[in-house]
């Protein structure tokens, strides 16, 4: 083909539709076409792992140089979003059968229907992930002998795996090639690599996994877990906190703080790493964060109720007017809307409860309430 084609997009002011001239080689006329539109997350890194979920496709054959297409709005399903670390947009792909063993792909991304929020300017990361203000050697007194155990045996797990791990990566390290016992001093495109630096990654992973399952065994100092809600959450619900939540801790509880946050999730991936250690890395990072309930109380007693120290209502509407909707591209990619019950304890490892995002009412994210 001499040529490629070029894809010219007017958008409709009525958003109506969207409006594509296509101007074709004249060698592709008579060819087989097929037109796609996707959902694209395009991720904002120096290597980054994009994504599509495909919205139409339409086939055809070039009948004429010059073709004009109309794509309804209806068949636009989300919003354009521009964000810190991802931007979705729609993406309009063109493929031209030229032969056998050659196709011509030609691609233009389109922003339509861009939602806009207020920016929130607060920090959404220590919102969402607070510092957690603990004494190892309190929180372990506070809970169960099992529980004191299984802890204990997991610290010990980890020293001992890591300090392992780290003698084989300083062995393998110093000595030939031809005598290492497990890390290889060569990668897998032929370039040297370090062992040792190797070693350190598994053991910067394996110290992360078994610190999860430590924290986990520290949280058993007491019982913390939604009540059961029926009905969606819609910007009208209003609910009294003690109807939320339910909690007992086996020991008194100080200058405890009860939070109900909500934020943004932007997903994707990109790659690190380079050889045998290349890999994807997921990121979901926290924005657009808005602080939906507060309360702190000085003492909560041994045993009882949680729930009933905190007086007031959950409002959801902040959420709605702070949020973009959920748009989910893929697995891994998209914007996400996340929702957590925060227990924050003087000296204990706090509490977190997740809340459940399929009963919100998405047309609210819409709205402004009027």
């Amino acid at each position: 083909m001499a040529g490629k084609p070029v894809i010219i997009v007017e958008l409709d002011e009525t958003h109506h539709a969207v409006k594509l001239q296509i101007i074709f080689p004249a060698d592709s006329v008579g060819r087989n076409a097929t037109l796609g539109l996707y959902q694209h997350v395009r991720v904002k890194d120096s290597d980054p792992v994009h994504a599509k979920k495909e919205l139409h496709r339409h086939d055809f054959r070039i009948k004429d140089a010059r073709t004009t297409f109309a794509i309804p709005a209806r068949l636009f399903s989300g919003f354009s979003y521009h964000g810190s670390k991802i931007d979705i947009e729609y993406l309009v792909a063109l493929e031209i059968d030229d032969s056998i063993f050659f196709d011509t792909k030609v691609s233009e991304e389109i922003v339509y229907n861009l939602a806009k929020k207020p920016k929130i300017n607060k920090n959404t990361k220590s919102l969402i992930d607070p510092k957690d203000r603990f004494n190892f050697f309190t929180n372990l007194g506070a809970i169960p002998i099992r529980n004191k155990l299984a802890t204990l045996g997991l610290a010990l797990a980890a020293l001992v795996v890591i300090t392992v791990n780290s003698i084989i990566g300083w062995h393998d390290q110093m000595v030939p090639q031809s005598q290492t016992y497990f890390y290889s001093q060569i990668d897998s495109d032929g370039d040297s690599s370090s062992p040792l630096m190797k070693s350190l990654g598994s053991s910067g992973a394996v110290g992360v996994a078994i610190w999860l399952a430590m924290r986990r065994q520290l949280r058993k100092y007491m019982t913390f877990h939604f009540k059961r809600f029926a009905g969606r959450i819609d910007r009208t619900t209003s609910i009294p906190i003690g109807q939320l939540i339910s909690g007992v801790a086996r020991i008194e509880l100080k200058d405890a703080t009860l939070r109900v946050v909500a934020c943004n999730l932007e997903k994707g991936k990109y790659m690190r790493g380079s050889g045998s250690n290349r890999r994807a890395v997921s990121f979901s990072e926290p924005v657009q964060g808005v602080l939906l309930y507060e309360r702190k109380v000085k003492t909560i007693p041994r045993k009882q109720p949680v729930q009933n120290h905190f007086s007031g209502n959950v409002e959801f509407a902040p959420m709605f007017d702070a949020l973009y909707p959920p748009i989910i591209v893929s697995k891994s990619h998209g914007l996400d809307v996340h929702w957590e019950v925060q227990l924050l304890v003087d000296k204990l490892v706090d509490q977190e409860l997740t809340g459940k995002t399929n009963a919100l009412c998405k047309e609210d994210f819409y709205s402004d309430g009027n």
